[in-house]
């Protein structure tokens, strides 16, 4: 009963997500030069110069209450996503832990995240939270764009290879700038498609000191081809000629389980849903082989649970993180 509750919540939240979607199809060929090849560190190289500018505006119960951004390494045709941004409260404490959080598709706020994890990280904690913005999302969405994400995981196979490699390189920046400016540990925390560029970026990044992956995909290929988020882009894919098998090899760099992190198996925490009609428990269980099954849960729910159990999965996360830094 409890599986069919769930699903029932997914599809409902489904049909509400794609009441708005791309007016027009979204699909581009693959650029001449592939990155199929290419070796995925000097794909998702972040070495170069970083300034990251803070703008606080508030200080109360300790804390300075701000935005950060700083120009992305990756340079795209769009001057509005080519400044990766975020919000952030930073306290008194030098040495306090330092939580980016990772948001997932097509989100045009941080509220969700803020609302699991905010007052637990503050007031229980006294931990740092950084609410890292996506490419094509939020403030970095392209005046063009209908909605928040449109542009990142779309048709245009390699608009959407060149944003995740763009997340990838700017979620690389900002962990490089917070090692080399601030005392206190380094936690990541990706939810949905924050879960799975967070898991992604695990391959090469290995100034991590933990990670959480809530309700992550492993391959956007086989989301977009076997999952009702990705219907409407496997439609225009397929109408131009686009075959899973394609999808599949144009799409290679961008899967986590090509390769094991360089992080440490044991500052790992994957969370999945049994009955999550977003992500498919198949497709979250093969990262998890993959990776030789690190810590995980696995909630009797659907993707909706990052809502309806949203404070119980911020539990789990964060007493898991508590326990690695400690060490």
């Amino acid at each position: 009963m409890k599986s069919i509750i769930s699903k029932a919540i997914d599809r409902f939240a489904l049909h509400i997500l794609h009441k708005t979607r791309s007016k027009h199809f979204q699909y581009s060929a693959p650029p001449a030069a592939m990155s199929e090849s290419m070796e995925k560190e000097i794909f998702y190289n972040a070495d170069g110069p970083s300034n990251v500018i803070f703008d606080f505006h508030r200080f109360k119960d300790g804390y300075h209450t701000g935005t950060f951004s700083y120009r992305s390494l990756l340079a795209t045709d769009d001057p509005l996503n080519d400044i990766s941004a975020g919000e952030v409260l930073i306290n008194h404490n030098e040495a306090a832990p330092n939580v980016i959080f990772v948001h997932g598709w097509r989100m045009s706020s941080f509220d969700r995240i803020k609302s699991m994890f905010q007052k637990q990280l503050m007031d229980d904690l006294g931990w740092n939270p950084y609410y890292f913005t996506l490419p094509y999302h939020v403030q970095r969405k392209p005046d063009l764009s209908l909605y928040s994400g449109e542009y990142m995981v779309s048709a245009d196979i390699g608009r959407t290879i060149q944003a995740v490699r763009q997340a990838v390189i700017d979620l690389r920046t900002l962990i490089g700038w917070i090692k080399a400016n601030k005392k206190g540990p380094v936690i990541v925390i990706g939810v949905s498609l924050g879960g799975f560029l967070t898991n992604l970026t695990a391959l090469v990044e290995p100034r991590i000191d933990a990670m959480v992956s809530i309700f992550y995909a492993n391959r956007l290929s086989y989301s977009i081809w076997n999952t009702i988020p990705g219907k409407y882009i496997r439609t225009d894919l397929e109408h131009h000629g686009v075959n899973y098998g394609d999808l599949v090899r144009y799409w290679k760099i961008t899967e986590p389980s090509q390769s094991v992190p360089v992080l440490q198996k044991d500052r790992i925490l994957l969370i999945s849903a049994k009955n999550d009609l977003y992500v498919h428990i198949e497709d979250a269980d093969y990262l998890w082989e993959a990776w030789d099954r690190p810590a995980r849960h696995v909630y009797n729910c659907g993707h909706a649970g990052i809502v309806l159990h949203g404070k119980a999965i911020a539990r789990d996360a964060l007493s898991f993180v508590q326990q690695k830094i400690r060490g």
